[in-house]
């Protein structure tokens, strides 16, 4: 096995701020994700990134920036990726705790609850809902207006 490239988070933060074509990509799980992870990453967590890499990093030689929360699974999976083909990995040393250690930009998303993944499972599951409409979905205010409205099955769903 060839020796691994490693970056610090620094150098990220130093490239991601200068605007260079790189993809960071966490290898955390999605709970380790919610909560926290650095800005303009893409959760593309270790159990998947075989299998969903060529969807994010088109080309063999892209520049690939892996992290987990120490470092440890950035560098096996960036092993893994570099057996795939892909040419320019590095994984960031220290992974997201160094980067969070070293007061580096910090971002966290708003996500649904366990409750109400479970109650929204079915629009969870339609690709033109997902969890990002759901969340809009969450935020609508609506108005329903006339006397035939409010027996509706429409709002009743409401």
């Amino acid at each position: 096995m060839s020796s691994i490239d490693e970056i610090s988070p620094q150098q990220v933060h130093e490239k991601i701020q200068a605007g260079e074509q790189v993809y960071v990509i966490d290898v955390r799980e999605r709970d380790e994700w919610e909560n926290g992870f650095v800005p303009g990453a893409h959760l593309l967590g270790r159990g998947f990134l075989e299998s969903r890499i060529s969807k994010l990093a088109m080309n063999a030689d892209d520049e690939l920036i892996l992290y987990c929360a120490g470092g440890v699974r950035s560098a096996m999976a960036a092993a893994t990726l570099e057996t795939m083909g892909y040419v320019n990995v590095t994984s960031m040393t220290g992974g997201f705790g160094k980067w969070a250690q070293n007061a580096l930009p910090v971002a966290t998303r708003r996500s649904l609850s366990a409750d109400q993944m479970a109650r929204y499972s079915r629009h969870l599951m339609m690709p033109e809902v997902g969890e990002e409409g759901q969340l809009k979905l969450l935020d609508a205010k609506v108005l329903l207006i006339g006397a035939g409205g409010l027996g509706s099955p429409t709002a009743m769903y409401l």
